[in-house]
């Protein structure tokens, strides 16, 4: 089975890309996976101090003419079940290295004999890197709280999509936008725009163009964060590209800023053996958990044209209340502020004060009352949906219209509520039973919490065997009954109960998790 590759990049350097790389893939071998680290940063290679080893005497640039295999390059990393590829030292060496060179080098990753393949990426955006990156199974993006980081991330997205549209054949597409400069501001064009102008010209590539957007989903990790808005600015950054870029970033998490990174490059430790009860080495436990939790076969379900509605401007709900749409006001106007680090590159003065402008029309429609009715009723002509904890209470089919929860034919083709009590054991065919009676998808659940869908069908059908450790299965349980506005505490003691007793050699569960 070939094993699952990562593809660490951002487009600047020096913002922790071979860091992330190594101790999230120590904590992958922490959990009894077999781990390859390579090190695809083109002349300037140095994964291996973060992963404590010495700087080995052989290097990639012997697998890039096929001349060596892959495999015989990789070296033990001191950490069971780690190994490291060494990258390439040599400046000149590095002009060598073309895209045919690099797509061969993304072929033998593949064979590689490991269950995680970690390739840590060179700064910038040349096309050997751009390769390796879109070659991947999982992109992931890091960058720091840093206008000029998030900016050439940001460009970075752009170019890696740019050359994934020209790897699809889409060449002609993107010459006939280079020839109208006014539709995009430079450099290269972003996914909207080029979804846009095939729009506009009823270009027979829609369709293709619209396939390789939704295809393309990179993960962010935010490093350094030494504030709560620093940790809170992934999701700014995710929410930002994709209404600016059209692409769906997801936000997988943040790494605190602690001088024991420091303190372990500096003896050429890895971070996790060195400093493993360190803040920043639980914040790798939740990227690693969040990797391991990526559903491959997943695609995102969403229109690449954001919405224009004034809810989803603001980022709130049809049913929130005048205080919510207040902070969520507030907290906008911070994320497309003038200095805001989010919208780093993304706007021009002319195109941010646009911005503004529509975010006061939202703001000020919401906050009137007879506004927001009038607005509404044009909005949602079937009446507002309803809230899915109201759902649970009401038994009514989630994002349906109010006025039509009585139907009969819509509430005979749902199995019954079943009675909750406080009593309640909660399995898998009861937590399964709860949701179709309410109507919801296990596909929205997937979508709202960012689980594989295999994770949750196994959760539902109580296949133990399927599921990982407790300790994510107890995510697992929060995540789901929060979307059904369940009693997450009563759902995660009861069915662990149950887990635990099919799995009685499985290790106990961090009860802080």
């Amino acid at each position: 089975m070939a094993p699952r590759v990562v593809a660490i990049g951002g487009g600047k350097g020096g913002v922790g890309k071979s860091l992330v790389a190594a101790n999230v893939g120590i904590f992958l071998a922490t959990l009894g996976k077999k781990v390859v680290l390579v090190d695809g940063a083109f002349g300037a290679a140095n994964l291996h101090v973060f992963a404590g080893v010495a700087r080995p005497s052989r290097s990639l640039y012997e697998a890039l003419d096929n001349k060596v295999p892959l495999a015989d390059l990789a070296v033990s990393a001191h950490v069971p079940g780690v190994r490291l590829v060494a990258g390439v030292y040599d400046p000149p060496r590095t002009a060598d290295v073309s895209v045919a060179a690099a797509r061969a080098l993304a072929a033998q990753l593949r064979d590689l004999p490991a269950d995680w393949v970690v390739v840590d990426l060179n700064g910038g955006c040349s096309a050997p890197t751009l390769e390796l990156f879109l070659a991947a199974d999982v992109q992931l993006l890091v960058a720091v709280p840093d206008p000029t980081s998030i900016e050439l991330m940001h460009r970075f997205v752009k170019d890696a999509f740019f050359a994934r549209v020209v790897a699809r054949g889409l060449g002609e597409l993107l010459e006939r936008l280079r020839r109208e400069p006014k539709q995009h501001e430079g450099g290269a064009p972003s996914a909207l725009e080029l979804y846009l102008a095939a729009v506009a010209e009823r270009a027979p590539e829609v369709e293709a163009l619209r396939d390789a957007i939704l295809g393309f989903a990179p993960h962010l990790v935010i490093n350094c964060a030494r504030s709560k808005s620093d940790m809170e600015l992934g999701r700014a950054v995710a929410s930002v590209g994709r209404r600016r870029l059209g692409t769906p970033v997801r936000y997988l998490g943040h790494l605190e800023y602690d001088e024991a990174v420091w303190a372990s490059t500096r003896r050429r430790r890895p971070l996790l053996i060195e400093h493993p009860e360190t803040r920043i080495a639980k914040c790798f436990e939740r990227i690693a958990r969040g990797l391991l939790a990526i559903d491959l076969s997943a695609r995102v379900d969403t229109d690449v044209l954001p919405s224009d509605s004034h809810y989803d401007l603001l980022e709130v709900p049809p049913t929130a209340s005048f205080e919510d749409i207040r902070r969520a006001n507030r907290r906008i106007r911070d994320v497309y502020g003038a200095e805001s680090i989010a919208i780093s590159g993304l706007y021009d003065p002319a195109a941010l004060e646009a911005v503004h402008r529509r975010l006061d029309l939202a703001y000020t429609t919401l906050m009137d009352a007879a506004k927001r009715k009038e607005y509404d009723q044009e909005l949602f002509p079937d009446g507002v949906p309803t809230p899915i904890a109201q759902q649970i209470s009401e038994n009514v089919a989630p994002s349906r219209p109010a006025a039509k929860v009585d139907d009969p034919a819509t509430l005979a083709a749902r199995p019954p509520m079943p009675e909750i009590g406080e009593q309640t054991e909660f399995s898998g065919p009861l937590l399964r039973q709860i949701r179709e009676a309410v109507g919801v998808e296990l596909r929205e659940i997937a979508e709202r919490s960012k689980i594989g869908m295999a994770y949750l069908q196994a959760l539902e059908a109580e296949r133990f065997g399927k599921l990982p450790a407790a300790v994510y299965v107890r995510g697992f349980l929060a995540e789901y009954a929060r979307a059904l506005g369940l009693d997450a505490e009563r759902v995660k003691r009861t069915y662990l109960e149950r887990y635990r007793a099919a799995r009685p050699s499985s290790e106990p569960d961090d009860e802080s998790a």
